[in-house]
């Protein structure tokens, strides 16, 4: 593989499957082979976390070459995702299409470039295969095909697969949002098919869930070394931890700072070194030479970018970055003129880009497709006054979570062809749109409340959104029954409506 720098595009579909059905029963939980490059250059990789109930969750990373759309014409591809059982019967199949953004296709002639398809699903103890097939939407046959096994766990194991990252966060509020490839055990994890660590940015992230016993609270010891071929060059002090009876995840990072170039592994032993059991994943360190091969050098994209803007621009497509930052942050950089905010944006992106070094920012560019959905989508004009889009109701929870997964809209739930309430109010049961998140299952209601396309959040799940007291007396009894029947919101208990 080439060790230039190659740029990650995160789609923000996650696909989320269980197979139920087993395999052959496997004697072992040793950690399969995790990776595999196929000739064109499709490499993915499994790892396995593991949930009650002998529940092995699998999660892939597919990195997708860009250099595969040479040979369509329509800038799409389509990924396929099968499992297959121990008799290859097919167990699981899902597939869907992607349009790659003008900016990631600028970069299909570099040769170095990729998107990233994250994929989750779950099986039972036994034996797997799992196929990943990508392709130009309009050429089918000059697609890449990687075929790989999958050993599941046979009943509790001591410890996860081992995930490796660019960047591993608490998820918070503002933290990324959709830039994470993985989530797990309340972590964002910034991770693809093959890991590089820029010089510039030495630190190598990890993330391990450790099981402990079902019944108890035990001490673990754990370490980890970096190899090279069959030598360590790195080892960890020893730490102790306290597993309980729900296991913990483990995470953190560590510096490489004056490690060679070449390929490497990370692996954690839990355990001792007789009978303990080892994690291990994959990385590379790149020069600083290679580093800066495919582009520009890391930060530079950024302040690059935000130099050509001017100080109108500025305002009017980032305000919304007060929205993605604390309290206290958003004060700081409402204050700030013009240069110090392209400073603080510049540092700001930087930090939520989630391949950091590459040839662009993921983060960056989602951010200003949820601008231009927003400015065509949920502009609203209040008064006389025309409101920044991202302040609207639905403006605001689209910047910060984008698109969502489950979505009811009703335009015209009752006639409305009857005289209309004071300031223009509906008589009959305003419209209404019910948004949901998979990746939080948060529940978002909004209604029409007036003839002046002002669209209002009454009502939400989130536990950071306060609901209005009255909001089953703003919506209409279908918007009431679509939340029962899609979203599992009983409102008359509630609310206590008969």
């Amino acid at each position: 593989m080439s060790t230039a720098i190659r740029r990650m595009v995160v789609p923000c579909l996650v696909v989320t499957a269980w197979v139920l059905a087993p395999g052959t029963r496997a004697a072992s939980a040793s950690t399969v082979v995790q990776q595999e490059q196929a000739a064109g250059g499709l490499e993915v990789t499994l790892l396995r976390t593991w949930a009650p109930e002998d529940l092995t969750v699998v999660d892939g990373l597919a990195n997708v070459p860009l250099t595969m759309l040479a040979g369509g014409t329509t800038g799409a591809y389509r990924f396929e995702l099968s499992v297959f059982d121990a008799t290859d019967t097919q167990l699981y199949r899902d597939s869907w299409e992607r349009q790659v953004s003008r900016q990631a296709a600028a970069y299909v002639e570099s040769g170095t470039s990729y998107l990233l398809e994250p994929f989750r699903f779950g099986v039972r103890p036994g034996e797997y295969e799992v196929e990943i097939r990508a392709y130009p939407t309009d050429a089918p046959d000059l697609g890449e095909r990687v075929r790989l096994s999958l050993v599941a766990f046979d009943g509790r194991p001591t410890a996860s697969d081992l995930f490796l990252a660019s960047r591993i966060e608490p998820i918070t509020e503002g933290a990324g949002g959709g830039s994470w490839s993985v989530t797990h055990g309340g972590f964002g994890i910034a991770a693809a098919a093959r890991m590089s660590v820029m010089p510039t940015e030495p630190d190598l992230y990890y993330y391990l869930e450790l099981y402990g016993l079902d019944s108890e609270t035990t001490r673990v010891s754990i370490n980890a070394e970096v190899i090279s071929g069959d030598r360590v060059v790195y080892r960890t002090p020893v730490s102790e931890l306290e597993v309980g009876t729900g296991g913990v995840p483990f995470t953190g990072h560590i510096s490489l700072a004056g490690l060679p170039p070449g390929d490497y592994q990370l692996a954690m032993t839990v355990g001792d070194e007789t009978e303990g059991e080892r994690r291990s994943g994959s990385f590379q360190m790149l020069s600083p030479e290679n580093a800066v091969a495919a582009g520009t050098a890391a930060g530079s994209y950024e302040a690059d970018y935000f130099a050509t803007l001017s100080d109108e621009e500025l305002e009017q497509t980032f305000g919304g970055v007060a929205l993605l930052i604390t309290n206290t942050e958003r004060a700081t950089y409402e204050a700030l003129p013009p240069d110090a905010k392209r400073r603080y944006l510049t540092e700001f992106f930087q930090r939520q880009n989630p391949n950091p070094g590459s040839a662009g920012n993921l983060f960056l560019e989602d951010y200003l497709s949820r601008i231009a959905t927003i400015r065509a989508r949920y502009d609203e004009q209040v008064g006389t006054e025309e409101r920044m889009p991202w302040y609207t109701d639905r403006g605001r929870i689209y910047l910060k979570y984008g698109e969502p997964q489950d979505r009811v809209v009703n335009y015209s739930p009752s006639d409305l062809g009857g005289p209309s309430g004071v300031g223009g109010s509906y008589a009959g049961e305003p419209p209404y749109e019910i948004w949901q998140y998979q990746t939080t299952s948060f529940v978002y209601l909004f209604v029409q409340d007036d003839r002046f396309n002002h669209w209002r959040l009454i009502y939400s799940t989130d536990p950071d959104i306060a609901s209005i007291a009255d909001w089953y007396n703003r919506c209409g009894p279908s918007a009431k029954q679509d939340l029962q029947t899609n979203f599992g919101i009983n409102t008359r208990f509630l609310t206590g409506l008969e």
